[in-house]
């Protein structure tokens, strides 16, 4: 008799990278996440900077984005944040088994 080997889901994962003033985060191996929380800070000439969001996932999904703008907004006019460095994005996945996994990625 031959037993196939039960192959364990893949981590859930998060890629950040900063482009033109923006954040992109890729979040992907989502299928048992239920929910996820992020925190990005960053430098920028201005001091300290930072963010923090989530989403919730009623249906399985394998991979989601995000893209987050490294300025402010105001009346409908965005100044960007200038001299961008040293990202730090922090995220908690929330497993629907209750798990949680933390993900550190710094660019």
């Amino acid at each position: 008799m031959f037993v196939f080997p039960v192959l364990a889901s893949a981590a859930p994962n998060a890629k950040v990278s900063v482009s033109k003033g923006y954040a992109s985060m890729v979040f992907t191996d989502l299928r048992d996440v239920a929910k996820l929380s992020y925190t990005l800070v960053y430098d920028s000439t201005r001091g300290q900077k930072g963010l923090e969001g989530g989403m919730k996932f009623k249906s399985r999904t394998s991979r989601t984005s995000r893209k987050q703008i490294l300025g402010t907004c105001s009346s409908g006019k965005c100044v960007f944040h200038k001299g961008v460095k040293n990202v730090q994005l922090d995220v908690t996945f929330t497993l629907r088994s209750g798990k949680t996994v933390t993900v550190s990625k710094n660019i």
